[in-house]
C-alpha cells in the first residue's frame, strides 16, 4: 500500500490552492487593484505573505485576464540589482505571445549584466555604474509598453520592497517617478516584512511613496479556521487529532508557519488509524522546540539587553512592560520605549490589546522558549 504523504508543509510558501483562509485579504488586494489603486502589505516573515501574493496574482490572471509579475527584492544592494530582478521576473512570468514580444523588447533595453549570462544576450557589455538609473527606468516602464502594445493591464507585485532603501537612499523616488504614470496600465502591491522600513517608505512625508498605497493587514489565523483545516487533513489521511488540537491551537497562536510546523510533527508521530494523545502532543512539542532552539537563540542573541527585557515582559504577559522590565533587571526612563519600538519595527512583537502589555510576541515558539527559561543559552 502506498505510504501517505504528510499533508502539512511548513518550509516554503504553500501553493495558492492550499492557502488557509485569506479570502478577506485577497479580496481587498484584488478590489483595490481592479479599481486602479495600489496596496501595501506588511507582515512578518513566514506569515503567509508570499502565498497570499501568489494567490492574488493567480486570481488577477483568471478574473480579469491581467498579466501578473512578481518581483522579490530581498537582499538587493544596488539599482543594478533591482533592475535585474525586474527583468528576470518578466522572463519568468510572461507566456505565449507576450513572452515572444518581450524576447524582442529585451534586445532594445540597456544592458545590466556581465557577458555570457543573465537576462541579456552574451556579448553585451555591462553597465559600469551600479547606481545608473536609465536601465532601471526602462524596466519599470514595461507595464506601460505592454498596455500600449497589447492592451493588457499588469498587476506588479514588489515583495520585500523595503530592501530598496539599501540600494540607494532615494531609490523609491526613482521608482515612483516612473510608475506614477501607469494609472491605466498597471496596479501595484508593495509588500514587506520589516515594519519600520515599510513605515518609513509609506508614512514619512519626506518619502516619495507617502500616502501612495492603501494598507492591508495580515492578522493571525482564526482558531476556528485552523481547527477545521488541521482536523480535516488528519482525517483525510486516516488519523484523528483528538485532544491534541486544543494545545496545538494555543501554542501556535494563529501563526501560519508555526501552525504547520507543529501539525507536521504531530502528524508524523500519530500512527495511521490512530488518534493523537496528550503524550503524542507533548512528544511533538518537545521535538519542535529542539529543532528550532538554535534559531530562537539566534534571535535572542541579536537583541540588546533592553530589547531582551521588553521581549521577556511581552512573552510573560502578566503585567505592563515597565513593571515586568524592571523585574527583569531594567530601569526607568526611555530605554523600554526605544526597545519596544525596535522590536515592533523588526516584527518581533506586535500590538495586541487583549494582553497586559498591549503587545504579543509574533513568534509563539519564541515566546514559549523565553518563558521556559531560554534553554540552551
Amino acid at each position: 500500500m502506498r505510504e501517505r504523504q504528510n499533508p502539512f508543509r511548513y518550509g516554503e510558501p504553500v501553493p495558492p490552492e492550499e492557502l488557509l483562509n485569506r479570502d478577506e485579504e485577497a479580496g481587498q488586494l484584488l478590489s483595490r487593484a481592479f479599481s486602479g489603486n495600489n496596496s501595501r502589505l506588511v507582515a512578518p516573515r513566514r506569515y503567509g505573505k508570499t502565498s497570499l501574493l501568489a494567490r492574488v496574482a493567480q486570481e488577477a490572471r483568471a478574473q480579469k485576464g491581467w498579466t501578473a509579475v512578481y518581483v522579490d527584492f530581498f537582499g538587493v544592494l544596488t539599482l543594478d540589482d533591482i533592475t535585474q530582478r525586474i527583468e528576470r521576473a518578466y522572463v519568468n512570468e510572461l507566456q505565449g505571445r507576450l513572452a515572444s514580444w518581450f524576447t524582442g523588447v529585451r534586445r532594445l533595453l540597456r544592458p545590466t549584466l556581465q557577458v555570457g549570462g543573465g537576462p541579456v544576450p552574451a556579448g553585451v557589455k555591462i553597465s559600469v555604474d551600479p547606481q545608473a538609473e536609465p536601465p532601471l527606468v526602462e524596466r519599470l516602464a514595461l507595464p506601460a509598453r505592454l498596455y500600449e502594445k497589447h492592451d493588457t493591464r499588469t498587476l506588479v507585485i514588489f515583495d520585500e520592497f523595503q530592501d530598496i532603501l539599501v540600494a540607494k537612499e532615494r531609490a523609491d523616488a526613482v521608482i515612483r517617478a516612473e510608475i506614477q504614470h501607469h494609472e491605466d496600465a498597471a496596479s501595484y502591491v508593495f509588500a514587506g516584512s520589516h515594519v519600520g522600513m515599510m513605515r518609513e517608505l509609506f508614512s514619512d512625508r519626506r518619502r516619495a511613496f507617502y500616502g501612495q498605497a492603501g494598507p492591508v493587514e495580515l492578522p493571525p489565523l482564526r482558531a476556528d479556521d485552523v481547527a477545521d483545516y488541521v482536523a480535516a487533513r488528519f482525517e483525510a489521511t486516516d488519523r484523528r487529532i483528538g485532544v491534541a488540537l486544543a494545545p496545538l491551537l494555543d501554542t501556535a497562536g494563529g501563526h501560519p508557519q508555526r501552525t504547520m510546523l507543529l501539525a507536521n510533527v504531530l502528524w508524523d508521530l500519530t500512527s495511521e488509524g490512530e488518534e493523537a494523545t496528550e503524550e503524542v502532543w507533548l512528544a511533538a512539542y518537545d521535538r519542535v522546540m529542539r529543532d528550532v532552539r538554535d534559531e530562537l537563540r539566534g534571535v535572542w542573541s541579536a537583541l540588546a539587553p533592553s530589547q531582551r527585557r521588553v521581549l521577556a515582559a511581552v512573552a510573560e504577559g502578566s503585567e505592563g512592560i515597565y513593571a515586568a522590565g524592571r523585574r527583569h533587571g531594567g530601569s526607568r526612563g526611555g530605554a523600554p520605549v526605544r526597545a519596544t519600538q525596535v522590536l515592533v519595527d523588526r516584527g518581533e512583537i506586535a500590538e495586541d490589546a487583549s494582553t497586559a502589555t498591549g503587545m504579543r510576541v509574533v513568534d509563539p515558539l519564541l515566546a514559549a522558549w523565553v518563558n521556559e527559561g531560554r534553554p540552551g543559552v
